[in-house]
């Protein structure tokens, strides 16, 4: 009977030793991973359409897609497959950022990867994320381009009065010198807003300007109706703080309409910090920025 039990509890810690490895091989088999590859984080990049790609642990025994978004915008959008395995093969993929989606803005834009897996193939769903900050700038050319229709449009008024006598021409004149207060209005370049603020009006409060390095500062971020000035519900926020080298420390979104986080200045940095906030609802959107000083 002794011969017997040993037999068995022999055998029961075979079997038990079997499963876990199982179980810790199953772990191993079934990780998914998922990379944006190129741009870099923190990269900066040309506003307007963008084409990403990276990496995923898509293969030939797995049943994966790939999937990207803007900022959290719903729904997300199906990448293109470029692994060496067909038209499923998610190992590589690519996604490029366009009018059809969401052109990548100025400012701070999170572009967003997702890999969704069926492990293993037609079990459950398996979902992994992986995210970068990039910041879209406009260059020197963009710039000129859209600058240029507007001296156009100006001198064609000039153009159709050049019959009209000499004295005539010089009132255009005075008239340009009476639009140097608009020129002067734009010199603040702390505040930036989207040509839908009147939809939404985006207010940034810094707490403390200047403030001691090691201290603790808050920012808030409130959207709010511009006619009854009550914050709005439901309105995705986001509110980042880039140190004075252009690098993001801090990163924070809410759907409430309003953020007010506190944070730790780092003790060894100091110089001007910069403060981007967005707000955007329904594909309407606004932006303004601002900075403080620590010392």
């Amino acid at each position: 009977m002794k011969f017997e039990k040993m037999i068995l509890f022999g055998f029961s810690g075979t079997l038990l030793a079997l499963m876990m490895f199982i179980s810790i091989g199953s772990v191993s088999v079934y990780a998914i991973t998922i990379k944006i590859e190129s741009p870099l984080s923190n990269q900066q990049v040309p506003v307007g359409e963008l084409t990403i790609s990276g990496t995923s642990s898509d293969n030939s025994s797995s049943q994966c897609q790939v999937y990207l978004d803007w900022n959290n915008l719903k729904p997300y959008q199906l990448a293109t497959p470029k692994g060496s395995n067909g038209s499923a093969d998610f190992s590589k993929w690519s996604f490029t950022y366009t009018s059809k989606y969401h052109l990548i803005q100025t400012g701070l834009n999170d572009l967003t990867s997702k890999i969704t897996c069926l492990v293993p193939t037609g079990g459950p769903t398996v979902t992994k994320w992986y995210s970068i900050n990039v910041t879209g700038t406009t260059t020197s050319n963009q710039s000129t381009n859209v600058q240029l229709p507007l001296p156009t449009a100006n001198t064609k008024t000039p153009a159709s009065n050049s019959q009209t006598p000499a004295s005539n021409s010089q009132t255009p004149a005075s008239n340009t010198q009476t639009s140097s207060p608009q020129s002067g209005a734009s010199v603040d370049t702390t505040n930036t807003n989207s040509s839908n603020s009147d939809k939404i009006n985006l207010g940034i409060n810094v707490e403390s300007n200047p403030i001691s390095a090691g201290e603790r500062q808050k920012v808030t971020a409130t959207a709010s109706d511009p006619q009854t000035g009550n914050t709005l519900d439901r309105v995705f926020v986001r509110l980042t703080i880039k140190d004075p080298t252009g690098n993001v420390v801090k990163d924070y979104t809410d759907t409430d309409g309003e953020l007010s986080p506190s944070f730790r200045i780092n003790k060894d940095i100091t110089g001007t910090y910069s403060v981007l906030a967005s707000a955007s609802q329904a594909g309407i959107k606004t932006t303004k920025s601002t900075t403080f000083i620590v010392q």
